[in-house]
C-alpha cells in the first residue's frame, strides 16, 4: 500500500513540476508586424475622427467668416465686383481735419465734381440688365448697352446740393420767390434730403460715437473721429470708371421696348 502511495507521488511529482514550469516561463511575444497589425485599425480610426474633426472646425470657421458680410435676399447690383470692406477713422468735418471737400472754392468744387460727376452714368450688356430688380432703357436703338447709375453717385449729387446751400453768397439758389425755378429747386432739394434720409437708415450705420471730456470747454464732447467698416468707396469708383456710359442718353427721343415709368409725378 505505502509502495502504491509513493508510486502515484512519482507519478505526480513530474506533472506537478512540468505545470509549474510551464506557468513561470514567460509567454512568448508577438513580433512587430503582429504588433502593427493590431495597433493599425485603431490608429486609422482615430486619425479619421481627427480629420473629420479639423475638417468641421474648418468649415465652421469659414462659414462664420462668410457670415460677417453675408446679407439675405441682397439686391442684385452689376457692381457686386466691386464690393469689399475696410475699416476707415472718419474725421467728423471738425476744424483742423483738412477735408478738401469743406468749402466753397474752385477746389472743392473739383473734389466733389470728381466724386461723382465724371462717373454718375454707367453702361451695361443685357444679361447684367436682365437681373435688375427694375427693368431699364438701352442708350438707343442701335447699342445693346443698358443705362444705369450707382445710387451711391446720386446720393453725392444730392448732398452737394445740400453742400451749396451752406454758402448762398458763392452759390445763388432761388428757394423763396415762387417762380416756376424755385418751386423747381425746392421740389429737387426735398427730393434730395428724402432720398439721404432713406439711405441713412437704410446703411444704419452702427459704429459707436464716444462722450469724452474736454478741457478746454469744459465739459463732455462727442468724439466723432470713429472707426467704421465701409465699402471701399475706390473700387466702387474703379468700377464706375471702368463702366462708365461712352454715349449719353437723348432724354426726348423713345427707344424701342424701353420700360414705361409709372410713378408719374
Amino acid at each position: 500500500m505505502e509502495q502504491k502511495a509513493d508510486e502515484w507521488a512519482s507519478d505526480e511529482v513530474p506533472f506537478l513540476l512540468g505545470e509549474e514550469k510551464n506557468s513561470l516561463e514567460p509567454p512568448s511575444r508577438p513580433n512587430r508586424r503582429e504588433r502593427w497589425a493590431n495597433i493599425l485599425p485603431y490608429s486609422v480610426a482615430l486619425n479619421v475622427v481627427l480629420l473629420v474633426l479639423a475638417l468641421l472646425g474648418l468649415w465652421n470657421m469659414q462659414r462664420h467668416d462668410a457670415s460677417k458680410h453675408y446679407i439675405p435676399n441682397e439686391i442684385y447690383t452689376p457692381a457686386q465686383s466691386a464690393i469689399e470692406y475696410q475699416n476707415i477713422l472718419f474725421t467728423g468735418g471738425l476744424k483742423g481735419d483738412g477735408s478738401k471737400y469743406l468749402g466753397s472754392t474752385p477746389e472743392v468744387d473739383e473734389a466733389w465734381d470728381n466724386l461723382y460727376n465724371k462717373t454718375l452714368i454707367s453702361q451695361i450688356l443685357p444679361d447684367a440688365a436682365a437681373q435688375l430688380p427694375n427693368a431699364t432703357t438701352r442708350f438707343s436703338n442701335d447699342t445693346n448697352y443698358h443705362i444705369v447709375e450707382l445710387d451711391v453717385f446720386h446720393q453725392l449729387h444730392c448732398l452737394n446740393m445740400l453742400r451749396k446751400l451752406v454758402y448762398p453768397e458763392t452759390y445763388s439758389k432761388d428757394l423763396l420767390s415762387g417762380s416756376e425755378e424755385a418751386e423747381g429747386n425746392v421740389f429737387h432739394l426735398e427730393h434730395c434730403y428724402e432720398q439721404l434720409r432713406q439711405s441713412l437708415q437704410c446703411a444704419s450705420d452702427l459704429a459707436t460715437i464716444t462722450w469724452q471730456w474736454s478741457r478746454k470747454r469744459k465739459g463732455f464732447v462727442g468724439n466723432v473721429h470713429t472707426m467704421h467698416t465701409c465699402r471701399n468707396f475706390d473700387k466702387i469708383h474703379e468700377w464706375s470708371v471702368k463702366n462708365v456710359a461712352a454715349q449719353e442718353l437723348n432724354f426726348f427721343e423713345y427707344v424701342e421696348g424701353a420700360p414705361i415709368f409709372e410713378n408719374e409725378y
